[in-house]
Order: C-alpha cells, then structure tokens, then sequence
C-alpha cells in the first residue's frame, strides 16, 4: 500500500510539471497580437517555484525586455544564473526522481544554447540602455560559457551568433583587436555549424572581417579573406564622418518541445517503450526584412536559427538521455515483476499502468525566445534619419512596415536597433 500511495504523489506531481506549457497558448496569442506588456501580466498569474522556476524566470525576463523593461529584465536574468549555478550539484533526491519517474522531476536548467542566450539578451538589454562596459561583461561571460561546454563531449558548444554580437560590442566601444578576434571565431562558428544549423556565413561578418583587417594593417589576412569570400569592400572617402545602423530583428518563437513514443530493445532483446522530447516548429511568415534608414536600404540576413540551434543541442546530448531512459525502463520493468510476485497480477497490471502513465518526455523549454534572429548593418553620414523595417514573406512580398521613428547617426559610433515581432496567427506546423 505504500507503494502505491508514493505513485499517487508522484502522478499528481507530473500533473503539475505538464502544466506550464500547456497554459503557454494564450501568451503567444498576445506576442501575435504585439502585446507582450499583457503576456507578461499573464505569465506572473503562475509564477513557478518549484522545477520549472528557472523556465519561468527566462519568459518572465524575455517578456519584460519585450516590454521595454530593460533594467527589470536584466535584475531577472541575473537571478536566472544564480539559480542554474546553484543547481549544478543537483540534489541526490532530484536525480532518484528522475531515474525512477522522468527527467521532469530534475529541476530544468536549461538547454545548452538557451544558457548562451541568457547572457545574449542580457547584453542586448545593457545596450539598449546604454551600458556598453556592462555588455562588454556579458560579451565575456559567454565567452568563458562557450570554454566550459567546449570541454563536455554531450554539449553542444558553439554559438556564431555570440560571437559575432560580442565582436559588434568591441568594436562599438572603439577595441578594434578584441573586435576583429571575435569577428574570426564567428566566420569559424558559421562555418563549423553550416551544415547543421542551416546559416551561411552573413556577408556583412564577411565585410567587417575585410574592413578591420585592412583597418589594421593585416594585409595578408586581409587578402586572404578578399580570396576566401570573393569579395571587395568599398572605403568611403569621408568614412571618418560616418557611423553604422545595426538592426538586430527577432522574428517567430523558438520549437517547441513534444513527447515522441519509441520502442526500443534492451541488450537482451526485451521490447520496451520510451518517450523521447522532440521539437515542432512554429511557423512564422516572416522570411526577410529590409532596413531602411531615410532614403538608404539594407537587406537584413539570418544570423541566427534557434530553431536549428534547439534541435542540434537536442540531438547532442540524445544518446546519454537514451541510455538512462532505457535505464530507467528497465527498472520500472523489474519493480513492476516484484510487484507481481509479491501481491499477485493485479498488482503487476497497477505497477505497469503507473509506469506508463508516468514515462513522458521532458518537453520543457524556453517558449519566448524568438525563432530566428535577423541583421542587417548600413554605413551612413552623420545625422537625423527615419527608421523603418520593412518585413517580407517567403516570395520576397511586402508584409509589414514598421515605423521605428527617427535614429541619430554619429561619426565612429555604432547605433543599435533591436526589434521582436511574432506574426500572426502562431500556430504549431
């Protein structure tokens, strides 16, 4: 008896964990709706505190930077990493739940390139406010982030992105050597990922490579580069005069997690079911965007998938998560014979029925980080401009313009234009 009244706690605890995604439908109806003040209003009706307490704190700091609550975003996330360092040496009664029930009753952590973007959109927050030494930080965290997973064969370690956000933060607070260093490891990153993650070296990553290299006197790499992309860059005679809009656009939201039945074999050859997460997309029909800056345009280019990044990370670390499933199956298999033994069929046929309804899949993850990330970069003259973005489907058909008011362009600076939009209606393909 109990036995039993332990599974019974253990189904009611599950019902809990299911919960937080399952609820998440009417928050992505407001992002779709571009009203992300009142999904963040929806998200705090059900603050989690248990399990799930970090996957909260990221929408939560997602949904107030969405609402320009920078300051409040940034105090969250840093909450957010103090919480998944002081899970690291997750706790003995955890890791028996999850050996015994499912991965659900492990404390969420967050996968690994959802911790990267912590520190990403920390830093993208630093930079809306201002704050480009406090960015500068978080360019360096993430960095010291990318060595630590580096050395963990089950992680997925690389980031171009970053990268290449880290390389636009040296450079926009004038440390041209640490700008052009990050600006090499992002062409090695893309070009590492390529295959996988679906995302060309961008061409503007290309033209800062050549212009630094040139700026700095490193002509041979210089002219290796020239060669590498087959491409020249133009220095305008009055360049001194000049400064660069970049446009860092959110489209979309990230996969979502689902729960895929499977049934493998034991090295005996004994069959037996599993559920393994795996992501659905969700659809978007953004495809492009056009920046355009008073009578001047710029074609924005993918430099970002999370949807591509969610499935690599996924399938990373698959073949541990595999091996303690099966482990995992097979020991509720021989709970559910001693079970037998000891109080007859009918208690086996109760055991297995628990087991069953008990072996789901982990489908959290983080639901408010955007599906892609777009960028798009423009070298102009000094002075007051209009700001628009013009979003644009699959066919290269104008969907949107999106009137972002006035940017002021300064002589040797950088200025930073970040916009989210999820189209509507959002839907799971």
């Amino acid at each position: 008896m109990r036995n039993f009244y332990i599974v019974g706690l253990v189904v009611l605890f599950l019902s809990g964990c299911a919960s937080y995604s399952s609820n998440f439908q009417r928050i992505e109806l407001l992002l779709a709706q571009q009203n992300p003040q009142q999904a963040l209003l929806e998200l705090e009706k059900n603050p989690a505190t248990g399990t799930d307490k970090v996957l909260y704190l990221m929408d939560k700091a997602m949904l107030q930077r969405m609402s320009g609550l920078y300051v409040e975003s940034n105090t969250t996330f840093e909450e957010v990493k103090k919480l998944i360092q002081s899970l690291k040496g997750t706790s003995l009664l955890e890791q028996a739940g999850a050996l015994t029930i499912n991965d659900s009753a492990m404390s969420y952590e967050g996968e690994d390139y959802e911790q990267v973007a912590i520190h990403i959109y920390e830093a993208l927050n630093y930079i809306a406010l201002g704050q480009l030494d406090e960015a500068r930080v978080e360019a360096l965290q993430v960095d010291l982030l990318l060595q630590a997973k580096a050395t963990d064969e089950n992680s997925f370690v690389e980031h171009a992105f970053s990268r290449y956000l880290t390389g636009l933060i040296y450079e926009a607070g004038g440390e041209l050597d640490d700008a052009l260093i990050a600006y090499r490891k992002a062409e090695q990153a893309y070009e590492k990922g390529r295959k996988n993650l679906k995302v060309h070296t961008p061409t503007y990553l290309k033209k800062d490579l050549l212009r630094l290299t040139k700026k700095l006197g490193l002509l041979n790499e210089y002219k290796a580069y020239q060669t590498k992309f087959a491409l020249n860059i133009d220095t305008p005679v009055d360049a001194r005069n000049m400064g660069d809009v970049v446009l860092i656009l959110h489209t979309g939201l990230a996969p979502i997690k689902r729960s895929q039945s499977l049934l493998v074999h034991t090295d005996d050859g004994v069959p037996i079911r599993i559920s393994m997460p795996v992501y659905e997309s969700r659809t978007t029909n953004i495809a492009g965007a056009t920046l355009m800056v008073g009578e001047y345009t710029s074609q924005a280019e993918l430099v970002d998938s999370i949807d591509a990044n969610a499935r690599v990370s996924l399938e990373s670390h698959k073949g541990e998560m595999m091996a303690r499933l099966i482990a995992r199956a097979v020991a509720k298999a021989a709970i559910s014979n001693q079970a037998q033994k000891q109080g007859g069929e009918l208690a086996g046929f109760l055991v297995d029925v628990v087991a069953m309804a008990t072996e789901t899949a982990d489908t959290r993850s983080w639901l408010t980080l955007p599906k892609s990330i777009l960028l798009a970069r423009l070298r102009l003259k000094e002075g007051v401009y209009p700001l628009r973005i013009e979003l644009v489907g699959r066919k290269r058909e104008s969907l949107l313009m999106l009137d972002l008011g006035q940017v002021h362009v300064k002589k040797g600076k950088l200025v930073f234009v970040e916009k989210m939009y999820v189209s509507s209606p959002v839907r799971v393909q």
